[in-house]
């Protein structure tokens, strides 16, 4: 081993990418951290090709406007939503007039037997008045991986992302 460490070394790094090709194969997946900051990553590039966070808040008052009793509106169906919100191609969109408030869940889907993505989504209040609004956490909390969220960022003015 002392004679050839550098070879040992490779070995050892090849080993270990296989280990972890083999865990990513097997539906392990990456470490959340990994995936919440691609997450992010990508959502800030469909806001931004979008128009930004005030053209996302706009088009969910938008849609507020449009829905008052209320919306729930899934992947399938894709002619009810303003291009905006289109735009950040959401999974589930649930419009709540209580709260005023648009949730979009973007990612997280729970997997039997495969990896299952986190949840991440934003949470556009569409009331006036937006400094006292208190975003829900743990939405759905039946503690599946993909379902539910427990933690909240404000990233602008009445929007918040959730995971």
């Amino acid at each position: 081993m002392r004679q050839h460490r550098v070879v040992h070394t490779i070995w050892g790094c090849i080993a270990l990418a296989g280990v972890v090709l083999y865990l990513i194969f097997m539906g392990v997946g990456p470490p959340a951290f990994v995936e919440r900051h691609w997450q992010r990553t990508k959502v800030v590039e469909r806001v931004q090709a979008a128009g930004g966070w005030d053209a996302i808040r706009l088009g969910c008052i938008s849609l507020a406007q449009q829905n008052t009793n209320g919306l729930f509106w899934f992947w399938v169906r894709t002619n009810e939503l303003p291009p905006v919100v289109i735009a950040l191609k959401p999974m589930i969109i649930n419009y709540s007039p209580q709260l005023a408030c648009v949730s979009i869940q973007i990612f997280g889907m729970h997997r039997t037997g495969g990896h299952s993505s986190p949840y991440f989504g934003l949470e556009v209040y569409t009331a006036t008045n937006s400094m006292n609004y208190n975003p829900s956490i743990g939405f759905n909390t039946d503690r599946v991986i993909g379902s539910g969220h427990s933690g909240r960022e404000r990233v602008a003015e009445g929007i918040y992302e959730v995971y």
